[in-house]
């Protein structure tokens, strides 16, 4: 008989053995959730024009693999032949210069609202913020190295993760469904399928109004450019147009970085103010026009629920959990939807 102490020290190791598999789990996840989701994004986009050359008789992996060299051979081309107003130049002076130039555009700012808005006269908003503009341009430039290293790896390793989730999805897909007991097959595979198409649908439509976001910013900056001053449009659309993939908060923080930006740069109050002027349009625009036409495939969620989804994502995960947060809460409406459907039947 073996020894009780014998037992319970087996117990402790397997229980530490099961804790350090769940750390080192989730690390891994947290490790890769950007490159995954970003990936997920990459394969939705590609998905319609994979479909087409599949139907032509060509494989899925060949296929997205020929659609990612079109399109990345099409985005060098675009660098590498733009015109000197859309080119990117870099920020110049050090930190302490930046933070100069915005503490002045703040004391400027602030002279006005003092001479316009005397009751606001009080809260000396170019001293408090002279700190901060510091702090945070020192800690950008620390992270900096982190950030690009970051970026380059997440930049070869996410189409590296799209073509196996284009290649393989569809497999791993039925495998899935192939697992399902036979009394929830036809479930299963209903579900897969509203998921696949509220999620797709959702993500495609999003990334194509971000383009056309960003694309439209850049238009009504070049003709904003004839009357003032508006440099560094390429970098301020490109930017509007990836925040704008959030809902709600994304236009926000898109106008945010070309005003910071500008401030930086110490432009005159009338191209800061046209560029607020100019991200206020493309915001209407989208409203009016490019959102309607391009998400079709709604995800028919209330807008409260998506409030209320974007607010824990955004506290679970940051910025990443505001990215993800409504095809998650899509993905579990529709799961509960099919269970309450099917359950509905059997109790009948």
């Amino acid at each position: 008989m073996q020894p009780q102490g014998t037992n319970w020290g087996n117990w402790l190791i397997g229980i530490a053995a099961a804790i350090l598999l769940v750390v080192l789990l989730a690390l891994t996840v947290q490790v890769l959730l950007v490159p995954l989701v970003a990936a997920m994004f990459l394969a939705y986009l590609f998905e319609p024009g994979i479909e087409v050359l599949q139907r032509r008789g060509m494989a899925r992996g060949k296929a997205y693999i020929l659609i990612f060299a079109i399109i990345s051979m099409g985005a060098i081309a675009l660098l590498a032949l733009a015109p000197q107003w859309l080119s990117f130049a870099p920020l110049a002076g050090s930190t302490q210069t930046l933070s100069e130039r915005i503490q002045e555009r703040l004391k400027d700012l602030e002279h006005w609202a003092d001479y316009h808005l005397p009751m606001f006269s009080s809260i000396h908003v170019s001293e408090r913020a002279g700190a901060q503009a510091v702090s945070i341009a020192e800690h950008i430039l620390t992270a900096l190295p982190s950030l690009v290293t970051s970026f380059i790896v997440n930049l070869i390793l996410v189409p590296f993760i799209a073509y196996f989730m284009v290649r393989d999805g569809r497999k791993l897909r039925r495998r899935l469904v192939e697992m399902v007991p036979n009394r929830y097959f036809e479930m299963a595979l209903i579900m897969f399928h509203r998921i696949d198409d509220q999620i797709g649908g959702y993500l495609r439509g999003r990334l194509i109004e971000c383009m056309l976001v960003g694309l439209t910013q850049m238009l009504l900056m070049a003709i904003a450019s004839i009357m003032v001053d508006q440099p560094q449009i390429l970098l301020i659309s490109i930017v509007c147009g990836m925040t704008n993939v959030i809902p709600y908060a994304g236009p926000v923080m898109g106008s945010a970085f070309g005003i910071f930006y500008y401030f930086a740069l110490g432009l005159p109050s009338g191209s800061i103010w046209a560029l607020l002027i100019i991200a206020a349009a493309s915001h209407v625009i989208d409203n009016v026009i490019i959102a309607p036409a391009v998400l079709s495939h709604n995800v028919d969620l209330h807008p409260l629920t998506v409030a209320l989804v974007l607010v824990i994502g955004g506290e679970v995960l940051g910025v990443l959990g505001l990215l993800i947060a409504i095809p998650v809460a899509s993905t579990i409406k529709v799961v509960v939807q099919e269970f309450y459907a099917n359950y509905q039947v059997q109790v009948r």
